[in-house]
């Protein structure tokens, strides 16, 4: 049985983990290396959460052996996705902010939230007055001189907590006196108490100490064919395959803010010894690449390879292809369709995380707006917004006709009578409606017209199998580039590859869409390297970063605001 971990959340981006096997004696550990839900420093490469799953027989996962762990490592944590800090044993704060960098002026003050803000108060040459402000009540000040650090507490619970901290790295004296802060450090001013016992959906607290707080299963954990399970509330969810016996994790997020960097598996090479290193990236170790859980396949794959103790990638060493799969129609008239490239069935490619169809070679992708086998009703006079402008109209019923139209930004491009079983554009149910792109005829989009749902008042039609192309190709030609990567191949598989070398670090753009991310770590006098692949989501980018004036002082990034380091 095949699932993939998610969690569900109006409005949120949907970030797929590992593929897993859940047949019976499997032993599975999630965490910040392989699922993208959990939290992990990339600074100094420590995976705080994991979530250990036993399963006893095929997909059953028995009390207790379902194991949740936040482990506590120089006074954070990871928790459900967030790092913390640690203020005592089971007391644990957001940390807001990880080591971010902003611009404090007089007159714009920075909003912690909760009521409290930070004011810069005045400036002395290269000294400034800062003030903790409580529903504009003074909590304290301080008068810090440029280049020292500072913190701010205040009572939470009874008990004194620092709720932020940081440097002030620059004082600049002018009309409008501002200061730079680097390093910051921001916690929540509402932290969260966690004791054995409390119940967390189906877990329940089992240890809380000083190392790590765990968390097991209460109840048994069963996952059958085509099921959407809950492991951890607002964390994970599994999706299980309708006919293997796999999964799929997904997570994602409550937050307000939609912004995201969705990151795949880190993988780490000894940069020391004298040998190459490689690694490689498919869909089972980074979500976002296409994967099909219904046909159980996936199309591609990102490859890394070094030479020996070179900091530097290689002419040829990045490389991403993606190998077309071919798919047959789920509608059965469908089958017959007559241009060689839609003959039976099409081509299908992941590209950058999407499904696309692959019309040949040099004749670019198209995106799949819709291939499913869900059932649909639609009524006398309704209108199925179908995408890029297009809409299919029912625009009357009589008897066992149906009159169909689609229309594109609402002018009809196509009608037909589909009577089902006396006629149609294609076989006896079918309405089709073909259109050329790069000379490729393509049926653009098709729908099967199941039965017809006769009412006194209103009558309606039962469709199948609705399937629809984007007729706007993506080009993708010998010697095209995309980010740091050319087309070399585009048949009978894409693959890019960079035509220079490339230096590596925290942000190297492979595609337009997917990056490379990498952090060293010296350990006993070896040098190691981990790589990520990840991908930038945003929604309301306007909310993520703070006001800043036209100083040109750093601010944080999306990356520092979210994710901290």
């Amino acid at each position: 049985m095949l699932i993939i971990a998610i969690t569900p959340v109006e409005c949120a981006i949907e970030q797929r983990g590992p593929l897993i096997n859940i047949t019976a004696g499997e032993h599975t550990i999630l965490n910040g290396e392989n699922c993208p839900g959990f939290y992990y420093s990339t600074s100094t490469g420590t995976y705080y959460e994991s979530l250990e799953l036993y399963f006893s027989e095929d997909g059953l996962i028995e009390i207790g052996d379902a194991t949740y762990t936040s482990k506590i490592t120089s006074g954070s944590t990871g928790f459900f996705g967030k790092k913390y800090r640690v203020f005592e044993d089971g007391l644990i704060s957001e940390n807001l902010i990880s080591f971010g960098s902003r611009d404090l002026q007089r007159g714009n003050d920075y909003d912690l939230g909760n009521g409290y803000k930070l004011v810069l108060q005045g400036i002395n040459n290269d000294s400034a007055l800062l003030e903790l402000q409580k529903d504009s009540l003074p909590v304290t000040s301080k008068s810090l001189n440029e280049g020292s650090k500072f913190n701010f507490t205040d009572k939470i619970n009874g008990a004194e907590y620092v709720i932020l901290e940081g440097t002030l790295k620059q004082v600049l004296d002018s009309k409008d006196p501002i200061v730079s802060l680097t390093s910051v450090n921001q916690y929540s001013t509402a932290p969260i108490k966690i004791n054995v016992g409390d119940k967390y959906g189906n877990f329940e607290v089992t240890e809380v100490t000083g190392e790590k707080i765990e968390f097991k299963n209460r109840v048994p954990i069963r996952m059958s064919h085509g099921d959407y399970v809950t492991i951890l509330e607002n964390l994970i969810d599994f999706r299980v395959a309708d006919n293997v016996y796999k999964v799929c994790s997904y997570n994602m997020t409550k937050d307000v803010i939609k912004s995201y960097q969705i990151k795949g598996t880190s993988l780490t090479v000894d940069r020391s010894d004298s040998s190459p290193d490689s690694c490689v990236w498919t869909a089972d170790s980074f979500g976002m690449l296409y994967y099909d859980l219904e046909n159980d396949f996936s199309t591609e794959r990102l490859e890394l390879n070094l030479d020996a103790e070179k900091d530097w990638i290689p002419k040829g060493g990045l490389v991403y292809e993606s190998s077309p799969v071919r798919i047959p129609y789920q509608n059965p008239e469908m089958k017959d369709y007559g241009e060689n490239a839609f003959d039976g069935g099409y081509s299908a490619l992941g590209w950058d995380g999407e499904k696309y169809a692959w019309l040949g070679n040099e004749q670019g992708i198209v995106n799949i707006l819709m291939d499913d086998d869900n059932d649909r009703r639609l009524y006398s006079g309704e209108e199925w917004d179908l995408g890029e402008g297009y809409t299919l109209k029912v625009d009357g019923i009589e008897s066992d006709k149906v009159y169909l139209t689609v229309l594109r930004n609402n002018v009809a491009v196509h009608s037909s009578i589909i009577s089902p079983g006396n006629s149609a554009d294609l076989g006896t149910h079918t309405l089709l409606y073909k259109k050329t792109i790069n000379g490729i005829e393509i049926p653009l989009f098709s729908v099967y017209v199941d039965k017809v749902l006769e009412g006194k008042e209103n009558s309606g039609v039962a469709l199948k199998y609705p399937l629809h192309f984007s007729e706007s190709p993506l080009e993708i030609k010998l010697g095209k580039m995309f980010g740091a990567l050319t087309v070399v191949e585009t048949s009978p598989n894409i693959r890019l590859e960079n035509e220079n070398a490339l230096n590596f670090g925290s942000n190297l753009e492979v595609t337009e869409e997917i990056h490379l991310g990498s952090f060293e770590k010296k350990t006993g006098g070896n040098l190691n390297v981990t790589f990520f692949p990840f991908m930038n989501k945003v929604e309301k980018v306007d909310s993520v970063l703070p006001t800043t004036t036209q100083w040109t002082i750093p601010v944080m990034s999306v990356e520092e605001y979210l994710l901290g380091n």
